[in-house]
């Protein structure tokens, strides 16, 4: 599903405008991004988005076996809850 889907489906499923189900879908998009960037948990009923930091770490390069710096990284995660997970194998 994508999100021109899920915009579709909101319209009818409320008796929206496309306009307007964009908007609310959009806004919804925001604050779970706004949350995650602030360094908060977003938790809803299929699970939670939160930040993974990995630190910097020595690495080796394939191809010429030299040592090489790899830099820290902050990544969006997101974790399935046991609800949305039972629901699948259902």
């Amino acid at each position: 599903m994508r999100k021109s889907d899920l915009i579709m489906e909101f319209s009818a499923e409320f008796g929206t405008t496309k306009k307007d189900a964009k908007e609310m879908v959009s806004w919804f998009e925001k604050q779970i991004v706004d949350g995650v960037k602030s360094g908060d948990e977003v938790v809803l009923d299929i699970g939670k988005f939160q930040i993974k930091k990995t630190p910097a770490r020595q690495g080796r390069n394939p191809q010429t076996g030299e040592m090489i710096k790899i830099k820290a990284k902050t990544k969006p995660v997101f974790k399935a809850s046991k609800k949305f997970k039972d629901s699948l194998t259902k």
